[in-house]
């Protein structure tokens, strides 16, 4: 399976510990299996940053049987709790420490509604059906995909097959 990850320079070996720990899945290396995305995100990078170039990096991943893979299918209230379980604290049990993390991003669109909702949750003013009211509001949400390599053996089955150069 072909993977990508848009970034500011080439990464050639990538290193799953280096990074923000308060994001979707946790601290890792994200791709995903959706070139645009990628593109779009290192077009994203090169704005914020005001880089005059990007690299799409381009990589080979071997799915395996020998590492803890978790797959969220959608956004599903399992999905909803573990990003909020990572972007608030950042700890995750070890019941959860997963080598590899796949599943629907949260966008900018998506992470301003579940923003939302873990304010209200801070304030204990969510309620289940709130959850409920905010998953059905993402199922409306463009879905993009993520693959979120945390472990240094996941790293084993991700081979760097490759770059392409965005001015």
């Amino acid at each position: 399976m072909i993977l990508y990850h848009g970034s500011l320079e080439i990464i050639k070996e990538p290193n799953p510990l280096i990074g923000r720990r308060n994001v979707d899945f946790g601290q890792g290396f994200y791709l995903t299996d959706l070139q645009e995305q990628a593109v779009r995100w290192l077009n994203r990078r090169k704005r914020t940053t005001q880089q005059k170039k990007g690299f799409l990096n381009i990589y080979e991943y071997a799915e395996t049987l020998n590492l803890k893979i978790k797959r969220f299918n959608g956004y599903s209230e399992e999905w909803l709790d573990f990003v909020i379980l990572n972007r608030t604290n950042g700890n995750i049990p070890r019941d959860m420490d997963y080598d590899i993390v796949i599943g629907n991003i949260a966008d900018d669109e998506v992470i301003v509604a579940v923003d939302n909702y873990i304010e209200l949750e801070t304030k204990g003013r969510a309620t289940k059906n709130t959850k409920l009211a905010l998953l059905d509001e993402l199922s409306f949400a463009h879905p993009n995909n993520q693959y979120a390599f945390k472990s240094t053996q996941s790293m084993n089955y991700l081979k760097f097959v490759k770059y392409e150069e965005f001015l």
